[in-house]
């Protein structure tokens, strides 16, 4: 089975005092397992890389051991999604489908890559955020 994650369900995953570590974690560890395919696009590793080294946490995480937890935990058992200039023309034309802005545009991305892809499922902490993208999609799931 393939399946894909968004930005939340990883940062959820790799740090324990995350509120829905329990949650995701068993997805991150089901894949390192080889139980499942886990894809991630290549935006959603530089949105990871990003989000992890801005994260308000004590002591902050540094960029050096983010890009070591990268890596081992993702890299390593994941397989990359690459975005092409159409992928990112067919996320802004699905944002505007959708009369949605801004921050959207990531979520279509992980959306777009996770069909290109053919996974059956993209795992994402921002349900919302995804349905109102894209109603009744059944590959968005809550892990």
């Amino acid at each position: 089975m393939k399946v894909c994650f968004d930005t939340s369900t990883l940062v959820a995953a790799l740090l324990q005092q995350h509120p829905h570590h329990g949650i995701a974690f068993p997805r991150l560890q089901a894949v390192n397992a080889g139980s499942v395919q886990g894809h991630l696009t290549t935006h959603g590793l530089a949105e990871l890389f990003a989000t992890l080294t801005a994260l308000p946490l004590k002591p902050r995480l540094l960029p050096a051991d983010v890009e070591r937890v990268i890596r081992q935990s993702i890299l390593a058992c994941f397989t990359l999604i690459p975005l092409s200039a159409d992928d990112y023309c067919e996320a802004m034309q699905l944002t505007v489908k959708q009369n949605l802005a801004s921050g959207a545009i990531y979520d279509a991305l992980h959306l777009i890559g996770a069909r290109g892809a053919r996974c059956s499922t993209l795992y994402t902490l921002n349900l919302r955020h995804f349905r109102s993208l894209a109603p009744g999609d059944s590959i968005i799931a809550f892990p």
